[in-house]
């Protein structure tokens, strides 16, 4: 049995028998969107306390419980860019570290996108979010440079080219 260490609504941190501290996602699932306009994949960026930078990531969040997952989706792109989206395509799920943590994002792709302009008015107040529109090259020149950016900006384009959406020249 795992020793508490300490525990939140959110989340709890344990220490397993070889002494390795795992974190316990009380909310596993998250969703996370692809969204591509004009050749540009929108990103979020915001600082991380865990690595004390500010990182490029796929707007998505949590997934409340029994809420449906594309709609979490939406709102999450909404909150954190003021884009609304109609159609998503599901691409698949993963665990983004399965060795630290439960946690489990499914990924979606939309390129039908209209900005709302409401990301002010959404936003959460502790989260301090900024989105961006990157050219699809300069985001895969970052990646195969081995740039400081969230593992599921590749693994979701991955996804994305492998159902078809996406050509990686």
């Amino acid at each position: 049995m795992n020793r508490v260490v300490y525990r939140t609504e959110y989340y709890a941190v344990e220490e397993n028998g070889q002494k390795e501290i795992v974190v316990i996602d009380r909310i596993p699932d998250s969703a996370a969107v692809v969204a591509v306009h004009q050749g540009c994949l929108l990103l979020v960026c915001q600082h991380r306390e865990a690595v004390n930078e500010v990182t490029w990531e796929l707007p998505g969040g949590t997934v409340k419980p029994g809420e449906e997952r594309t709609l979490a989706v939406k709102r999450e792109l909404e909150e954190e860019a003021g884009v609304q989206c109609k159609d998503l395509s599901y691409l698949g799920s993963a665990y983004p570290m399965a060795s630290l943590a439960n946690r489990n994002v499914y990924f979606y792709f939309t390129d039908d996108l209209k900005v709302s302009g409401s990301r002010e008015s959404n936003q959460e107040e502790d989260e301090d979010v900024r989105a961006v529109w990157v050219p699809l090259r300069d985001v895969y020149r970052k990646i195969k440079e081995g740039g400081r950016m969230d593992a599921m900006v590749g693994h979701g384009l991955l996804l994305s080219k492998l159902h078809g959406f996406l050509a990686i020249d």
